[in-house]
């Protein structure tokens, strides 16, 4: 028996002032007692799926044999295309992480590693890409993905009018913003002066999301099961220094929502633009590490 979801403004709130998911899914009869540890995956259904400054990675080949060789890979997983997984972000005023684990929780245990969405199925379901710059093309309107755009409820909602498309329980929302269009068409040094010389660390102004609760309660209320992005933080940087905090807070850990960064979706929006059908089955299979903060996306988008 389905346990009814409720509205984002009955959910409880943690001593944070965070309305949080916490309590809803650990009263799922499929958790028997348990504290959840795969959020808003839950989310996920047969039916509904079946619908529709870093250290460079480094790349070792093993020859030790001259019949055979092996890789070594070593990198940084909030690098490149990725999941932040819910020991990647607390609430920072309580320091509180999904289902109110805390940081000294996660040295004798593996709880809340990314090996529980492996366990779970990994991510798939219905995706929907929500193309920004197309839209904002149509509108006469020109941005720089490098100076805090913020992408509001209200851009969503005419951009979802726009492409014909409708959210549904479970879809895994993808964010093409251009940010990372941008960074593939520009040169080596030009990437440099924009990200390491005219910006100090922590001070970029990337293109995102906007940190406002009716964004928050929207992706709640219609059963978002995860949410990506093609940019650094997924939402605009800075965040607002008027008290509501990151959405990394609010998503990742009040509501226990898988985030993508950096996701590359030029060849898929190309695609849904000579299909006119903006929604596919999207598939992503995160490594299966205990304890694991992070993992690539390694997504693929089925039409």
């Amino acid at each position: 028996m389905d346990v009814p979801v409720p509205p984002y403004r009955d959910l409880p709130k943690a001593d944070s002032g965070y309305h949080t998911s916490w309590a809803y899914f650990n009263s799922l009869p499929s958790k028997q007692g348990k504290k959840d540890q795969i959020g808003t995956a839950n989310h996920f259904k047969a039916d509904i799926s079946a619908f529709g400054g870093r250290p460079c990675p480094t790349h070792k080949i093993n020859g030790a044999v001259p019949f055979s060789f092996d890789d070594h890979l070593d990198f940084n997983t909030q690098s490149s295309s990725q999941w932040d997984g819910f020991r990647h972000f607390a609430i920072r005023s309580s320091l509180e992480y999904y289902n109110g684990y805390r940081g000294e929780d996660f040295t004798s245990s593996d709880v809340l590693g990314i090996h529980y969405w492996v366990e779970a199925g990994g991510i798939s379901g219905r995706g929907v890409l929500i193309d920004f710059p197309t839209w904002a093309e149509s509108c006469g309107e020109t941005f720089n993905p490098n100076a805090g755009r913020r992408v509001t409820l209200k851009d969503i909602k005419a951009i979802l009018v726009n492409q014909g498309t409708e959210v549904r329980p479970g879809d895994i929302l993808i964010f093409r913003t251009g940010w990372l269009s941008w960074y593939n068409n520009t040169t080596r040094n030009e990437r440099h002066e924009e990200l390491c010389v005219r910006n100090p660390p922590g001070g970029h102004h990337f293109i995102g999301l906007d940190q406002d609760q009716e964004l928050i309660e929207w992706l709640w209320d219609n059963q978002i099961a995860a949410v990506a992005g093609d940019q650094p933080a997924f939402e605009a940087t800075p965040p607002p220094s008027d008290g509501f905090g990151w959405l990394h807070e609010h998503i990742i850990a009040a509501l226990g929502c898988p985030m993508g960064e950096l996701w590359d979706t030029e060849g898929l929006a190309e695609e849904c633009k000579v299909r006119q059908r903006y929604t596919f089955f999207l598939s992503s299979a995160p490594l299966h590490v205990p304890g694991g903060v992070a993992t690539p996306s390694n997504a693929v988008a089925i039409f």
